[in-house]
This record gives C-alpha cells, structure tokens and sequence, in this order.
C-alpha cells in the first residue's frame, strides 16, 4: 500500500527540518555570533522555548487546513507561513535572543491575514475588460511606455550583458540615469505588464505577441542589467499549470526534501547551499528584526524617510538599511533591508507593526474576494516576496503591489465561474 504524504505532513517536515538546520548550522554563522556578541548573549536551545513554539506551529496549521484550497488566500497564507511564521518560531526557540514581542507581531499577522480573508467585497458589478482587450491594451502602453527608457537608456545599451558581461558596470551607469518615472514604472513593466502580455497571447495562441513580450522583456533587462527581470517570467510560467493546492504541496515539498540535501551536504562541510539558500531567505529577516527592534526601540522615525519626509526631518546622515549594517554587521555597505514587521516597529513602535498588518491584511483581503484563476499567482509571488523583504511603502508604489491590484481588478477576475482551476 502506498503511502501519500499531505500539505500538512510536509509542512511538518519542513518545520523541523529546518528547526534542525538552525541549530547545527545557521545559528553558528559568522552574523549571528557577532549580534549575539554585540547584545552578550547566545542563541543556545532553549526547551520550553522549543515546547512552546511547536503548540504554536500546530495550532497554526490547523487554522491553516480550516482554509478553502481554491481561494488566493490559502496559498498566499501557506508562503507567508512558511517564510516568516515559521523562521519566527524556530528562532524563538534560541534562549533570549528573539524577543517575545516579536513572536506576537508574526503570530497577530498570521491570525490577521486568516480572519481578514473571512471578509468578503462584492465585485460583481465591476467591469472587466476581456483577455483580448487586455492583451492589445497592454501592449499600448508598453510600447508608449517604452519610449522615455529608449531616449534615456538606449545609447547606454550594452548587448555584452546578454551574456552577463559587464552586468554591475551596466547598472551603475544607468542608475546616474535614473529618474521617478523609471523608478515607478520599471517593477510594473517587468513584474505585471510584460509577464502577462506573455501569458495573456499563450491563452490566446498568439505566438506573434508572445515573441513581442518577450523581446520587451530582453529590452527592459537591457535598460538595467537586472537578472531578476527574468525572474518574474520564469515565477508565472512555472505556476501557470497548477493549481493553488498543488502550488503549496510543490513548495513545501521540495522544500522540505532541498533542507535534507542541505543537512547532508552540511555534514560534508559543503556549507554554501545553506548560506545560499535557507540562511538568506528564512532567517536573514528573522535576524534582522531582531536588529531592527534593538535599535529602534523608543526611537521610531516616524515616516521621516519616506511618506512623512516633507513634514518630519530624518535624524541619521545614512540610510536605516545602511545604519543597521554599520552597527550590526560591521558593514556601512551593507543595505540591510528591513520587512513588514521591523518596518512596522522602525518607523512606530508596536502601532506602526498593526499599521502594517492591518493594511496588508486588507490588500490580500480585496485579491481575496476577486475570483483569480490559480495559472496567473506567480505574479503574486514577487510581490509578497517584496512584502517580506522591504518597507510596507515601497512594495506598494515603487515594487508594482498597487498596479498588481488594480490589474487583479479589471483583468484577472474571473467573472464568468467558467475557470475552476482556482
């Protein structure tokens, strides 16, 4: 008889897999044994620590299996809970160092995104503009769009970097070029537009636009030299045939088994998988919101750096990414980006963490109520990754969260029930 593993086994799996890799490995490396210096301690186990977050893990995998596996929300839940829930708990379980506080922030963000997506918005009366319309409107304003990038950008053009040659001279060059209209607009055009001008002609089988996105997509890798402009395609066609249940069980599984070739290539002393991989992903903003609680507690900036800058003076001559590298890694190069909850506390305390979840529990909450078919989630995922990785403000007007939900509005939902494959 054969035996199937579920979504839920592998979420177990995973959890300790990675619980174990922390222990022997990631807990050892160089950034954290100089934090715990800085702040005279150390990340030794800590069993009720340890008891605690396994009730903890359980009781949110339970409230995630309540979820229907055809809605948005429970795939959007399931990588949420995978990249910051769980690096949460198993950093608890270190004695000391992860301060309880924070353990709330990640569990009151976790049971928000669960009980907001119980609220629904009727879009029933909502146009949306067919997939025909929607491809020929895309691509107008792509190649409208398009046009201040060729003037500024084209005579800096270096063909060599389609062979990632010359990549970081490109990127300087073109940064000393940049202005507010590429900043906003570039995450859009390589994100959102280009990605579903590609989708929106396989679904119609027209090979002549599939051909033209993706020579714009080669332009735009050329005005900036950034790989990740690839990224976002290789996402949406990878998720494109699955389903959201699928989707999750591909994740964990293949995360879960990845974290046992790391185990085994650890004990080889073959260590860059880890350093690679689970270290940067997982627990790198795990440790960073440790920094970022430590230095700004009692003195929040208030905005003062960004949405609030016209009104409230900023009191450091760096920027907070480089500040936190110089104090907490010995590094002023270093750009320590911060995520949703140390962006929350950075900028107001425990109220800016609630601002935080509260507006990003309402954004998922709008997708949610929208019937989107589960082929077009890997333009999501980018977009959570950025909600992970950097402030609240950025991923909503610079990383394309804003235009992704208009997008999700007008052209993503599935008005007609036609399409099950949610």
């Amino acid at each position: 008889m054969k035996f199937k593993l579920s979504i839920s086994h592998y979420f177990v799996l995973y959890f300790f897999l990675l619980m174990g890799l922390y222990h022997y490995k990631i807990k050892t490396y160089f950034y954290w044994l100089y934090i715990a210096e800085l702040k005279d301690g150390d990340f030794d186990f800590a069993f009720f620590q340890f008891f605690v977050a396994v009730v903890l893990f359980f009781i949110n995998l339970f409230f995630l299996n309540t979820l229907r596996r055809t809605k948005l929300v429970f795939i959007v839940l399931s990588i949420f809970f995978a990249l910051l829930t769980i690096p949460s708990l198993i950093a608890f379980t270190s004695t000391g160092m992860y301060p309880t506080e924070l353990l709330w922030y990640h569990q009151g963000f976790f049971f928000a995104l669960y009980l907001f997506s119980k609220i629904r918005i009727d879009f029933s009366k909502v146009p949306v503009i067919n997939k025909t319309q929607a491809l020929y409107l895309l691509l107008g304003i792509t190649s409208i769009g398009v046009v201040p990038y060729l003037i500024i950008y084209g005579p800096h053009i270096n063909l060599k970097n389609l062979f990632l040659i010359d990549v970081y001279q490109t990127r300087g060059v073109m940064s000393k070029l940049s202005n507010p209209y590429f900043g906003y607009t570039y995450s859009i055009f390589t994100k959102i537009i280009i990605p579903l001008i590609i989708v929106f002609s396989l679904e119609l089988k027209k090979r002549i636009w599939v051909l033209v996105g993706a020579l714009y997509l080669i332009l735009f890798y050329l005005f900036g030299a950034h790989k990740a402009v690839y990224g976002g395609l290789l996402v949406v066609l990878v998720f494109y045939r699955f389903s959201y249940s699928q989707s999750v069980k591909f994740i964990v599984k293949y995360s879960a088994l990845f974290a046992v070739a790391c185990l085994l290539l650890a004990w080889m002393n073959l260590d860059y998988p880890w350093i690679l991989t689970f270290r940067r992903i997982h627990f790198i903003p795990t440790l960073l919101d440790i920094c970022y609680t430590d230095f700004f507690d009692g003195q929040p900036l208030y905005w003062s750096e960004s949405i609030l800058k016209r009104f409230l003076e900023y009191p450091y001559d760096v920027r907070h990414t480089n500040l936190i590298g110089e104090v907490y890694f010995n590094r002023p190069d270093m750009s320590a980006n911060n995520g949703l909850i140390s962006d929350g506390f950075m900028n107001f305390g425990t109220l800016g963490v609630v601002i935080n979840i509260f507006l990003i529990s309402i954004y998922f909450m709008v997708l949610n109520s929208l019937k989107i078919p589960a082929k077009y989630f890997g333009l999501f995922v980018l977009v959570i990754f950025s909600f992970i990785s950097s402030s609240l403000f950025t991923v909503l007007l610079t990383h394309g969260a804003f235009a992704l939900l208009f997008v999700a509005i007008f052209l993503l939902n599935d008005k007609t029930g036609v399409n099950q494959n949610y």
